[in-house]
């Protein structure tokens, strides 16, 4: 087994773990997890059906991510309707706190790319489509999953929470944040590139209870990564 999959594996057995004991917890861990399973399969389709991404972006996935967007944006849909889960849970709401957290945003993506640029390889030439999706559909995509409505479920699921950074971090949202950073792999450039950007996407979603920081942060964190390979 993958040390990938290993490690969402984990993350959603701890996460049923935490919330055993309690019916209405479980049916959360249980929505999260779905959730989860329902976004991996519906990006991963149209690769199935023999629409891969090219290695260098010449095809990259589109179909998939909008799929597992709409699925998405569906769950949210469905858990607001029939569970009482409130859009602004879910992220969908105007930021607050927006002067502090652009700034420690702006902070990161500053600091980050000439570390990308040390431990990047180059490749010449980038072709346009992949800017495009770099600067579109993965922070789009991902933050709706994994910093939005995963997230929401997952709280629920397990709500011990700690302060970490002045911004309430529950259990639920630590193991997810472990989940999302083992479905990208294992190794050197996950811990210096997809780590950091997790912990700064998850931070700016709680400070501000919104997913347009994130989005925007994302997108710029993997378009930094790209023009470090430049």
């Amino acid at each position: 087994m993958p040390v990938s999959a290993a490690l969402g594996i984990a993350a959603a057995a701890a996460l049923m773990a935490a919330a055993w004991r309690d019916p209405q917890r479980r049916a959360w861990a249980l929505a999260a997890i779905a959730g989860g399973i329902l976004y991996l399969a519906l990006r991963g389709l149209p690769p199935l059906l023999g629409a891969g991404e090219g290695a260098r972006g010449e095809n990259w996935n589109w179909g998939g991510h909008l799929l597992a967007l709409a699925g998405m944006l569906a769950l949210a849909a469905a858990l607001s309707r029939r569970a009482g889960l409130a859009p602004r849970e879910m992220g969908f709401a105007r930021p607050g706190n927006l002067g502090a957290a652009a700034r420690v945003g702006a902070a990161a993506l500053l600091a980050s790319y000439p570390l990308h640029v040390i431990t990047a390889g180059r490749i010449e030439p980038i072709p346009a489509q992949t800017w495009l999706f770099v600067a579109t559909m993965p922070g789009l995509v991902e933050e709706v999953a994994f910093r939005g409505v995963l997230l929401a479920a997952a709280e629920r699921a397990a709500p011990a929470t700690r302060f970490i950074a002045g911004v309430p971090v529950t259990l639920g949202a630590a193991l997810l944040t472990a989940a999302f950073v083992g479905l990208h792999g294992f190794g050197v450039g996950v811990l210096v590139s997809v780590l950091p950007g997790a912990l700064l996407y998850l931070w700016l979603r709680l400070r501000t209870g919104s997913l347009l920081l994130p989005i925007v942060a994302h997108n710029l964190w993997n378009l930094t990564v790209l023009a470090a390979h430049l």
